[in-house]
């Protein structure tokens, strides 16, 4: 009587890899995430951002008169 060893592969190892599409959406969530707190973070401090940026430009680059 002889013993037989058959090693059998399991079914998902022979489905092809969707990897690589699943990363691209993760990537993309990811980015609309971020866009959406960017968004918001500038609805909510959009009018003191301005200012802030106005003042910081003004200081770098005071403005010359024309003569």
């Amino acid at each position: 009587m002889g013993w037989h060893f058959v090693r059998q592969e399991s079914n998902m190892s022979r489905l092809p890899s969707n990897r690589g599409g699943q990363t691209f959406v993760e990537y993309a969530l990811i980015i609309i995430l971020l866009a959406i707190v960017m968004l918001a973070v500038l609805l909510i401090l959009g009018d003191d951002l301005r200012t802030f940026i106005n003042d910081l430009l003004q200081t770098w680059f005071p403005a010359t008169p024309v003569q």
